[in-house]
């Protein structure tokens, strides 16, 4: 509650100090887009929370454009699951410590420079109040999701035994490799972001920073990859890098990419005993994304939902 007030009255001075800024446009901004139950995401919070994904789309999409209208409806809907399993939470009464808190920033931060970091924020034009609460709704949907679904998956040994001698071949062939990857929507954001890698910028912060893929926030680290694991397009993009090396811009359905090839594993033999905790973490994540759906649409039934989209 202390966060959500420092965040309204940051928002209420930068408001008050805006040119131009009507008593009616700031009686706009502190609208509900979006309520669940008690829960009230206002248009003044919304706003603070996009301005931290808003650097991941295309340059010269700013004020009314349709894309960056697109753009703000798709963070709306991520934003209601969030909110749906932040309600979750309060019924579980799971909550984020401050040490929890403390400890995955430190574990963000250590990717950056003191003064990268804050150039960071600057860029966004967010105060650290305002990451720092995103990244607390963030672990605390973790949470929800960790204990509601990860925790009562079970995977059995007939389970791994049946996956193992399905995927057997494709278990045994080719080698491992050890990518990270930098997703973008803009092909020119790519190209700048590369030539600031060249220079000497560290990969994994300008990931965390600007990449849009699932891992960006483990500084774009994909893990140890099998082939046949990524999509054709991709697996060719990084099929000839040696380790230690960048990938130039690569386009592909899914945007713009540069891969950085950290290690290639020899083919180990097709040990079972090897691939048995890989197999089950793969199982897990099967059923956890089978079973997360039917389990949002339980929680959106069970609570008032109420969003007003005119106003994103």
């Amino acid at each position: 509650m202390a966060n959500r007030t420092r965040i309204l009255i940051g928002s209420f001075i930068l408001l008050a100090l805006a040119p131009g800024c009507s008593n009616e446009n700031m009686a706009a901004m502190y609208q509900e887009v979006v309520r669940v139950d008690d829960q009230v995401l206002t248009l003044a919070e919304f706003n603070e929370f996009f301005e931290l994904v808003r650097m991941s789309y295309p340059e010269g999409q700013t004020g009314k454009s349709r894309a960056v209208h697109e753009a703000r409806l798709r963070f709306l809907l991520q934003l209601i699951e969030e909110m749906i399993i932040l309600r979750r939470a309060e019924e579980l009464h799971l909550s984020i410590s401050d040490e929890e808190l403390e400890r995955a920033i430190r574990s963000i931060q250590k990717g950056y420079s003191e003064e990268s970091f804050h150039a960071m924020l600057i860029r966004q034009a967010v105060s650290f109040e305002t990451w720092k609460t995103r990244l607390e709704r963030q672990l605390l949907a973790k949470k929800v999701i960790r204990k509601e679904l990860l925790g009562k998956i079970s995977v059995t040994p007939e389970e791994i035994k049946d996956y193992y001698e399905k995927h057997h071949n494709e278990l045994c062939q080719g080698k491992q490799i050890h990518v990270r990857q930098i997703l973008l929507r803009s092909e020119k954001t790519a190209k700048e972001v590369l030539e600031r890698i060249k220079k000497g910028e560290r990969f994994a912060a300008l990931a965390r920073l600007y990449s849009i893929g699932p891992e960006s926030e483990q500084g774009g680290d994909m893990g140890y990859l099998d082939p046949g694991q990524l999509p054709k397009s991709l697996e060719k993009a990084i099929s000839k890098l040696k380790p230690g090396t960048l990938s130039p811009v690569v386009k592909t359905p899914y945007g713009f990419h540069i891969f950085e090839v950290i290690e290639r594993k020899e083919p180990t033999g097709p040990v079972i005993d090897d691939w048995v905790e890989k197999i089950r973490e793969r199982i897990r994540k099967d059923k956890l994304e089978a079973a997360y759906g039917p389990w949002l649409a339980g929680l959106r039934a069970r609570y008032n939902i109420k969003v007003n989209r005119e106003l994103i």
